[in-house]
């Protein structure tokens, strides 16, 4: 079969969606968002266990099921675990089992970033800028300079964060207590603002080394691109879920050291640099549509501006060379008429 060669004049690039194109870069850099993944999770070992403290507290306020003692109990008496022959060997499964609840939950918080380093993470953000542009990648390098020129504002929004999300937490447990329609709605709108404070926070840490603005601006600019795009958002949430989550659980569930190495093969190597690759694409969407863009237009309508005030100089300037001469003129005629 013989191909066609297309004269250049006639030739229209392809155009695809943003999911096609999405995973064709992460599939392009698949190996740098490996390397990614692996320094995310040794860099932010001191953040993880900070985490993992945080679930451990937090849960047993949720509900008092999720006490130790508490889920062993209550696992017992439906079955699952314990019997008469092996009680001993049943327990210690079931708390095995319980934190592994636990660790699952601390991975979601490290891996949707409201709970990591700032200046690493914006380090990871400059990466993952330089991917979806198409910058080409120098990674060590691009990891210095984005940890070194954003330090500042990386420690100010990992603080936010760490803030931030202990307040959500705290209001969720405070209402859900009050064992009460009005407690449940308002523990239920916590729920919701912490998925929301989740995508901010990941928009924030690539804005900041995408664009120069205070940082409260960039906060302010977050809000706006997540009320624009709400859908996807939750989308891209359900997508973390899935990944950070699920997947893992599914695996550990076959109960098989074939499964169990796979969930920790995909938490060291894959599964925190997909969904912050995946937030910094998207952001970085939002950045060249509703910022880059009006940057541009404006500046291309000031250089017009510029261009008409140089032509209505130049005009005036012509102007006043025909009124000299014009002048110049009468003055000669005036002069002969003299003689």
């Amino acid at each position: 079969m013989k191909l066609k060669n297309v004269p250049e004049k006639d030739y229209v690039e392809e155009s695809h969606g943003p999911v096609y194109s999405f995973f064709s870069s992460f599939g392009t850099y698949i190996l740098n968002i490996m390397s990614a993944n692996l320094m995310f999770v040794i860099f932010n070992i001191p953040m993880a266990f900070v985490a993992f403290l945080a679930t451990v507290y937090f849960l047993p306020q949720l509900n008092s099921l999720f006490l130790p003692e508490n889920f062993v109990a209550a696992m017992e008496k439906v079955g699952i675990a314990g019997n008469e022959l092996n009680n001993a060997i049943g327990s210690e499964a079931v708390y095995q089992l319980y934190y592994l609840i636990v660790l699952f939950i601390a991975m979601f918080l490290l891996g949707t970033t409201l709970f990591c380093i700032g200046p690493f993470q914006c380090g990871f953000s400059r990466i993952y800028r330089n991917m979806y542009r198409n910058e080409g990648v120098f990674f060590f390098s691009d990891f210095k300079d984005g940890m070194v020129n954003n330090l500042k504002q990386s420690l100010w929004a990992m603080g936010i964060s760490l803030v931030t999300t202990s307040l959500i937490l705290f209001s969720i447990v405070f209402y859900s207590r009050m064992n009460n329609s009005v407690g449940t709605a308002i523990s239920a709108m916590f729920v919701f603002l912490f998925l929301v404070f989740i995508l901010i926070q990941n928009m924030v840490y690539q804005m900041i080394v995408s664009v120069d603005l205070p940082l409260k601006k960039i906060y302010m600019n977050a809000i706006l691109f997540f009320l624009l795009k709400v859908v996807p958002c939750f989308g891209l949430i359900i997508a973390e879920l899935l990944v950070l989550v699920v997947i893992p659980v599914l695996l550990f569930s076959t109960f098989t050291f074939f499964g169990y190495a796979i969930a920790v093969f995909i938490y060291l190597t894959l599964s925190f640099g997909f969904c912050q690759y995946m937030m910094a694409y998207f952001t970085g969407q939002m950045i060249n549509k509703y910022i880059v863009t009006k940057l541009e237009s404006s500046e291309e309508s000031e250089s017009e501006d510029e261009s008409d005030d140089d032509d209505d100089d130049d005009e005036s300037d012509e102007d006043n060379d025909e009124e000299e001469d014009e002048e110049s003129d009468d003055s000669d005629s005036d002069d002969a008429s003299d003689a």
